[in-house]
């Protein structure tokens, strides 16, 4: 399982980001999780970590507006 350094799963991470609009609902929480944790999975084979990206962008954020972004298009 993949953890921040605070300790935070990638779920607890998607779960805690707000944004305005419709609601986000479960399923489209648990794709941007799901997207989250393969991007890092590549990221992990150039050594780098969920915390890198936090010092430079919000990357779990991100994965969220992607998969929000879908249902608008």
């Amino acid at each position: 399982m993949i953890t921040d350094r605070k300790g935070r799963t990638l779920a607890d991470r998607v779960a805690a980001i707000h944004r305005h609009g419709d609601p986000v609902t479960a399923e489209q929480r648990e794709q941007a999780a799901a997207l989250l944790a393969d991007l890092l999975e590549a990221a992990a084979r150039h050594g780098v970590t969920l915390d890198d990206f936090d010092y430079t962008v919000d990357l779990p954020g991100g994965c969220l507006d992607v998969i929000l972004a879908k249902r608008r298009n």
